[in-house]
């Protein structure tokens, strides 16, 4: 196998959120399909030495097309990039690019796809009742504390990524997401996501009516779905929350509302083997998200330690979470229906171990990395081959 040169761009050179593991992970498991990686990251924001230490070259975007020529990588691979200005500078390189979907800022004004008013989910392409939503309206550093946003520089940004060389997406949900805001169907490649095996896997006995949520405390994730679904539960069934967000102490206020203090435990900040095992101590994990998931990582972890899912019926979920074999799915923003998914899965313990052995078998058939990096390999390779053809 041929070795290849990969510049990844992405705005943070951390460890922030999910799309920044991934980056790390796969620039690091792509080692053994004699992948070698850069890296160009934003300026703004902490650079983790440890992050950076993953990339033959690792610098902040300053002057792009200087830097492609000294680096002069085989393929650039984007992640995060605010700004159209620079991909069209990436796109004048020569060089091909392929970008990772991970979200929805190309396809809604306010990121989320969930109305502002009345929090249902969004399913719709963009257009002009994206300003009836109110979509337009952000909340911002500057001294007005809010932006305005425009569908017109939106379908700008659009037409300037629908120009590059190939799309990857997690799911087929965000494939014809995008398919619908007219990127090419065969410039798009679904590569399902995944996740490494736990070094810490089998060390915490679970609990029979504890439940997780794990992800950012955020609307988008209904967080607020589950902690009213959880009045309708037996007071024994408690819940943990791993995560923070702006909307913590929100949700932490609704809480003491709806008298659940005794119930619920918030844990802010958590280490990762904390974290694995807090997956292995619940009986169910809980994704009650209403913006709609282009995948959905937390699942995988779950499943991963043979645990059961009930998530919200949006976006990529389905698409790993088989309804009544690995867990349950529910309408979002229906907190009645979650609890009914909860109580039936509680109080089954047949139906509950029967789906822990098949999230388990699911994981191990689907979702290990290999499944993906082959994939990813193959994906630049055909790019890489087709671009110096047409030269």
């Amino acid at each position: 196998m041929k070795r290849i040169h990969i510049l990844w761009i992405n705005e943070k050179a951390d460890f922030t959120g999910g799309c920044e593991q991934y980056v790390f992970n796969t620039a690091n498991l792509l080692k053994k399909y004699n992948v070698k990686s850069s890296i160009l990251y934003g300026i703004s924001g902490w650079t983790d030495p440890v992050f950076i230490r993953n990339f033959k070259y690792a610098f902040p975007i300053v002057d792009i097309p200087s830097q492609i020529k000294d680096i002069n990588p085989d393929l650039i691979y984007v992640h995060t990039l605010h700004e159209s200005k620079k991909m069209e500078q990436l796109i004048a390189t020569g060089k091909p690019v392929i970008r990772f979907f991970h979200d929805h800022k190309l396809f809604c004004l306010r990121d989320y796809k969930y109305y502002a008013i009345g929090h249902r989910t969004c399913k719709k392409q963009i257009g002009l009742r994206c300003y009836l939503c109110l979509g337009f309206i952000n909340r911002s550093n500057n001294w007005m504390r809010i932006k305005f946003s425009s569908l017109h520089n939106l379908k700008k940004e659009q037409n300037t990524n629908k120009k590059i060389n190939a799309f990857v997406v997690g799911s087929q949900y965000m494939a014809e997401h995008m398919i619908e805001h007219g990127f090419s169907r065969e410039k798009m490649n679904v590569i399902p996501l995944y996740t490494q095996k736990s070094s810490v896997e089998n060390v915490v006995d679970p609990e029979k009516n504890l439940l997780l949520f794990a992800g950012q405390l955020i609307r988008g994730k209904g967080l607020d779905t589950l902690l009213k679904a959880m009045v309708y539960l037996d007071e024994k069934v408690k819940l943990i929350i791993c995560g923070s967000g702006r909307q913590e102490h929100l949700y932490r206020k609704m809480v003491k509302r709806l008298k659940l203090t005794k119930r619920v435990q918030f844990i802010s900040k958590i280490s990762k083997r904390m974290i694995s095992e807090y997956y292995q101590k619940a009986a169910v994990v809980v994704m009650p998200s209403r913006s709609p998931e282009t995948f959905g990582l937390v699942g995988l972890e779950a499943m991963k330690v043979g645990k059961p899912v009930i998530a919200s019926d949006v976006g990529g979920i389905s698409e790993w979470l088989s309804h009544e074999k690995t867990g349950l799915l529910f309408p979002s923003n229906d907190s009645r229906a979650l609890a009914d998914a909860i109580g039936k899965l509680l109080n089954d313990k047949n139906l509950l171990k029967t789906m822990e052995k098949n999230a388990k078998r699911s994981f191990i058939e689907n979702f290990q990395p290999d499944n993906h990096l082959k994939k990813l390999r193959k994906l630049f390779d055909t790019v890489i081959e087709k671009e110096r053809n047409d030269k």
